[in-house]
């Protein structure tokens, strides 16, 4: 027996509530979760919190609509006794009074209704998933867009002495030179992972010393970059390009 206050589920449909009220004809009005009333037979509620003589009476509903034999005497919940008959649904609709019809049409009514109200609520939920989707992607292709770009952008290191020293009083060629590689060797290990970087290091065309050593460091601890006389008209003959791979 459903009461007032029961939480149900519905019998041929997903869902349920908590009934509200029931009204003449068998009618329920159960609350679902978004607080919309909605229109059920009891006969299509299952009890899922109530008390323990409700849930039996339940059973024994469900085993008295199918399981007792055509013709076989059952007892009612009032104590009465009866003959059941097996019937189609056909044959019980046509059975029912124009009442009850019309009350079995308002609930198919609101089945629809609430179908429709979790149609929507889905198509809603796909529309959030796929925007957030969209921008997922939006943000790797700029990310991947920036990565690029940082990568176009070129490194322009400057090994001449008097632009990473503040002063060479006191020290030698040789120890100018070291200096010198060290900075180049420090600039080259920042950015050795980063495939596609160009580095241009800027040493001066001079006596070609300083080119020389840079080259030589970059054939014997730097073997799988790649490079070449940077741009001429940028640079004339003093800067290398290192390609890193």
């Amino acid at each position: 027996m459903i009461n007032i206050g029961d939480k149900v589920r519905f019998l041929n449909d997903v869902g349920g509530g908590i009934v509200k009220s029931i009204k003449a004809g068998g009618l329920a009005m159960v609350e679902d979760e978004d607080g919309f009333e909605i229109p059920c037979l009891v006969d299509d509620l299952v009890a899922v919190e109530t008390n323990e003589h409700n849930v039996d009476i339940h059973k024994f509903d469900r085993w008295h609509k199918n399981d007792k034999p055509s013709g076989s005497p059952v007892v009612s919940k009032e104590g009465a006794t009866s003959t059941a008959s097996m019937v189609s649904g056909k044959e019980y609709l046509q059975s029912k009074s124009p009442v009850a019809k019309e009350e079995v049409d308002e609930n198919l009514e609101a089945r629809v209704v609430r179908l429709e109200m979790q149609i929507a609520k889905l198509e809603a939920r796909l529309e959030r998933l796929e925007d957030s989707k969209a921008a997922r992607e939006k943000e790797k292709v700029q990310a991947k867009q920036m990565r690029k770009l940082q990568k176009d952008d070129i490194i322009e290191v400057d090994l001449h002495a008097h632009e990473i020293l503040e002063t060479t009083a006191g020290m030698q060629p040789v120890d100018i030179k070291n200096y010198q590689l060290g900075v180049f060797n420090r600039i080259m290990q920042e950015h050795i992972k980063e495939k596609g970087r160009k580095i241009v290091f800027i040493h001066g065309k001079g006596d070609g010393v300083l080119r020389k050593a840079v080259i030589d460091e970059l054939k014997y601890k730097y073997k799988s970059c790649e490079y070449q006389d940077a741009s001429f008209q940028q640079y004339g003959f003093g800067a290398t390009m290192v390609i890193i791979h």
